[in-house]
């Protein structure tokens, strides 16, 4: 295993609890944008929905598209549009590594 730097910080925040989501698709996969405040291009994030949207799925790893804003991935594999629940609570785990990431280059 290669380890290309350390943990700078960490965080557990919430998020959307005032997000309205678009449809998403029949048969697709979408990104949609949040506002997270103190997100930053290069953390690492991990979500989590708190409940559970027959056919719809979300990817647990979302990425930083811009300073506060989450871009979080949908896909909906049934034959009909869903929309995510608006104003749900969502749990983000922020990891934002060291820089220069080359730092201590092996474990």
């Amino acid at each position: 295993m290669s380890q290309i730097g350390n943990i700078f910080a960490n965080k557990v925040f919430n998020f959307g609890a005032d997000k309205t989501w678009a449809e998403v698709a029949a048969n697709t996969t979408a990104e949609q944008t949040t506002t997270a405040p103190g997100v930053k291009v290069g953390d690492i994030v991990v979500i989590t929905k708190p409940t559970h949207q027959a056919g719809l799925g979300y990817v647990a790893t979302a990425r930083v598209a811009t300073v506060d804003v989450l871009t979080v991935k949908f896909t909906n594999p049934t034959g009909a549009g869903i929309t995510p629940t608006a104003a749900e609570t969502w749990t983000c785990v922020l990891y934002r590594p060291e820089l220069p990431l080359n730092t201590n280059a092996s474990i």
